[in-house]
């Protein structure tokens, strides 16, 4: 007898683990499915984001903060979502990210900041997300009016101001395919919503490391 287990992952990290089992002899005649969902991993404490942080996002900045020092540089097929995933593809015992909207531990979540919240410290080699988001505010020292309309977007953080609440971040996949540095002041947000995520290890979902 084989079994076979397919592990399908929702945007909230719960899970449906569907098995099969079948005679390898007979696989069409002697077959079974059995199928179970699991709920998301409790939320992570300070101190296991801060380790999960060490492990994989002090490495991921160090690689973004050398690619935001190379001239012209393209990662993947030039898209906002190919230059994380590269990034956290880097570590084989890194969770990858679930389509293009989660990437690990949620630490913060602006919702038009009408609603904040906050759960660890941003720190560089967090991943930002950005969804239909329009920022307006005020920048420089003339105190200049601006606007942007970012809409669907994914960075990497590379420095967190938490007083002015604006992040430098690593891009592509915007206004050009080439990696560039951007500025976001989530202070800023209009509407939409920014979310920054802990990119985690494939145990937090209670998989393996390979």
């Amino acid at each position: 007898m084989i079994a076979r287990d397919v592990y399908i992952l929702f945007l909230d990290y719960s899970q449906t683990v569907v098995t099969a089992r079948f005679d390898k002899n007979n696989p069409l005649e002697d077959v079974s499915f059995e199928q179970r969902h699991e709920p998301p991993p409790p939320k992570l404490r300070q101190d296991q984001l801060e380790g999960y942080w060490q492990r994989f996002g002090a490495k991921i900045a160090d690689a973004a903060s050398t690619m935001g020092h190379k001239k012209d540089a393209v990662v993947g097929d030039g898209s906002a979502t190919s230059l994380p995933l590269a990034l956290i593809k880097a570590h084989s015992d890194a969770l990858l990210p679930v389509g293009t909207r989660a990437y690990g531990a949620l630490i913060y979540a602006n919702m038009a900041n009408a609603s904040v919240q906050q759960y660890d410290e941003i720190r560089p080699g967090d991943i930002l997300t950005l969804r239909n988001a329009k920022l307006q505010g005020k920048q420089g020292s003339l105190h200049q009016k601006y606007a942007m309309d970012v809409g669907n977007h994914v960075a990497i953080v590379l420095e967190w101001d938490g007083t002015k609440k604006k992040v430098r971040a690593l891009e592509q996949g915007r206004e050009k395919k080439k990696t560039q540095i951007e500025s976001f002041r989530l202070g800023d947000l209009k509407s939409g919503e920014a979310r920054v995520w802990r990119v985690v290890g494939r145990n937090w979902v209670g998989w393996d490391s390979n």
